[in-house]
């Protein structure tokens, strides 16, 4: 392959620049700029090794957890300050973002997940996050004020030129007839509410940006309802659009429809 210094006395000369003397002068030229175009070349490739092998592989930024992490690590209310404690490995300081005191009570940020979504050329990441609603247990997006903090204080932990999209949605809504089958020796007032239960604690044990399959909740309550023999869903809808089998959760996480207990029937057998 030929040098940068090659290719610019090469361009010199498709310019016309023949005559001995007036091409010595542009050679001692594409010596000096081809020096310094190959020395750019090779910090800049420096560069990119360095962050790939230190910034990425040893310290994990741009990876998932390293988003998730610092996601989850969001103290509410509270400031960041500049970690300058020495990396034992390095022996230089760490200069990252941290809290002085890491406070739990403040972290109301309870699941984040990253994405990457490819399409041809272009790549976008976005990471879905959600809190906890201390009354009912379960998931909720963010307030205006707190997403307005956490994106603030998010910015400090994305790679420039690689912005990061926050998804702060509130839950798909879930919805279904279902059909129990169960054994009529069972007291069917209690069955009904262990039925209600199952799908209460179906919805807390839901991993975060997983994908909703109806086989799923059917397992999930002949498994733990005493009493079922069998347990069918159909007619799913998510927030109105009907599916088959599974479904993507665009926020991460459901909430059922509030008639979903009434959209049940219970059927006796003996065996």
């Amino acid at each position: 392959m030929a040098t940068t210094q090659q290719i610019i006395q090469g361009n010199l000369q498709v310019l016309g620049f023949v005559n001995t003397s007036a091409t010595a002068i542009y050679n001692q030229i594409a010596i000096a700029v081809g020096q310094i175009v190959d020395n750019t070349i090779t910090e800049i490739n420096n560069s990119e090794s360095t962050i790939t092998n230190i910034l990425i592989s040893q310290y994990g930024y741009g990876k998932p957890l390293y988003y998730t992490e610092n996601a989850l690590g969001f103290q509410y209310g509270d400031n960041l300050i500049i970690n300058q404690a020495i990396n034992p490995v390095t022996g230089a300081p760490f200069l990252d973002y941290i809290y002085a005191v890491p406070d739990q009570t403040l972290q109301i940020v309870n699941q984040a997940a990253f994405e990457q979504l490819v399409t041809g050329a272009n790549s976008q990441l976005f990471l879905k996050i959600a809190t906890l609603n201390a009354t009912t247990g379960l998931l909720q997006p963010l307030t205006s004020p707190q997403l307005t903090a956490f994106t603030s204080y998010f910015l400090n932990f994305q790679i420039p030129g690689l912005p990061i999209s926050i998804i702060n949605n509130p839950g798909n809504i879930l919805n279904f007839n279902w059909v129990c089958t169960y054994f009529s020796a069972y007291d069917l007032s209690l069955l009904t509410t262990n039925v209600q239960n199952a799908f209460v604690s179906f919805q807390d044990s839901f991993a975060f940006d997983g994908v909703f399959f109806d086989g799923d909740l059917s397992d999930y309550v002949k498994a733990n309802v005493p009493g079922v023999r069998d347990f069918f869903i159909n007619n799913t809808t998510l927030d109105g659009i009907a599916f088959q089998g599974s479904a993507t959760l665009s926020s991460g996480y459901f909430n059922y429809i509030s008639t979903i207990n009434a959209n049940g029937t219970f059927n006796p057998v003996t065996s």
